[in-house]
């Protein structure tokens, strides 16, 4: 019974959480889609990230023996702060955020070169998807944690296991997300340029790729923010001298809890910074397709 009691914690949360926020959405009388000044929303995103801090300062006010959670499982915010001093003045904290950067965008850059063309191919042409098939099977089935051992019996154990790692990963799951794009681009663009007397590599290059790039680059970003969490994986598991993986690992084992928080915050301001930079790029290549995010 007693190991049943955590489940039964998150079920009573999560039916009181549904609860509480479909309340507030049938009070508030929100509009379905419902358009959003700029300033409103980034005041409601300042709001959580207000309250977030709150509820930590408030479970983690006063002596460690005093706490409603303790310090080991929830430092303090300012025992957060006080260790970004150590990471980076002992252990590189700067250099390896640039380290485990470089691996991320090196193994995603080399995964996007093959996959978006191979991709764009297996949607168009069926005897090419066929051949394929088995590739964009394995990103929907094959868990990505069982990569990490095969990577380093395929590229060792140095920098190119985590690129080799980051290139896997991103590569099952980008590509059939590049097959879906493609293949939902609407015939009607494709009987029109027939009309027009398009070859079919007319109908590949100047139709089916132009319309889907947008959508392409949206999942591009997504795979992208989701290999921070792939390179965490592995540096955590062979712990290299930079990066920020190896960080955790090395704070995991020395029970620096705050360290290790200190690290998250670092890995979610380069992924917010990370996002802005993909969101801008979008709007430059993509000036028709301006929404408010």
């Amino acid at each position: 019974m007693n190991e049943l009691r955590p489940l039964l914690g998150f079920l009573v949360f999560a039916v009181v959480f549904v609860t509480i926020l479909t309340l507030v959405v049938r009070l508030a009388k929100l509009h379905v889609r419902g358009e959003l000044p700029y300033s409103k929303g980034l005041g409601l995103t300042a709001l959580f990230v207000g309250l977030v801090l709150l509820i930590w300062w408030f479970v983690t006010r006063g002596d460690p023996n005093e706490r409603l959670v303790q310090q080991l499982i929830l430092p303090s915010p300012m025992e957060v702060l006080k260790a970004f001093g150590p990471l980076h003045f002992e252990q590189g904290l700067v250099r390896s955020a640039l380290t485990s950067w470089l691996r991320v965008t090196t193994g995603f850059a080399l995964a996007t070169i093959v996959a978006v063309p191979l991709g764009v191919y297996m949607a168009t042409f069926p005897s090419i998807a066929a051949f394929f098939r088995p590739l964009s099977l394995a990103g929907t089935y094959v868990p990505i944690v069982v990569l990490i051992p095969l990577s380093m019996t395929w590229f060792g154990i140095g920098e190119a296991q985590k690129v080799g790692f980051l290139f896997i990963g991103c590569f099952v799951a980008l590509l059939p997300l590049v097959i879906k794009d493609i293949a939902d681009v609407p015939a009607a663009f494709l009987d029109v340029a027939v009309t027009k007397g398009a070859s079919q590599w007319q109908l590949v290059r100047h139709v089916l790729f132009p319309v889907a790039q947008a959508n392409i680059w949206d999942h591009m970003r997504g795979v992208y923010g989701v290999g921070w969490g792939w390179i965490i994986m592995a540096e955590i598991v062979l712990l290299p001298k930079y990066g920020l993986g190896g960080l955790v690992g090395v704070s995991e084992r020395r029970s620096h809890t705050d360290a290790i928080y200190a690290v998250i915050i670092v890995i979610v301001l380069i992924a917010i910074a990370c996002d802005q930079a993909w969101r801008w790029g979008g709007e430059l290549l993509f000036p028709y397709r301006r929404t408010e995010e």
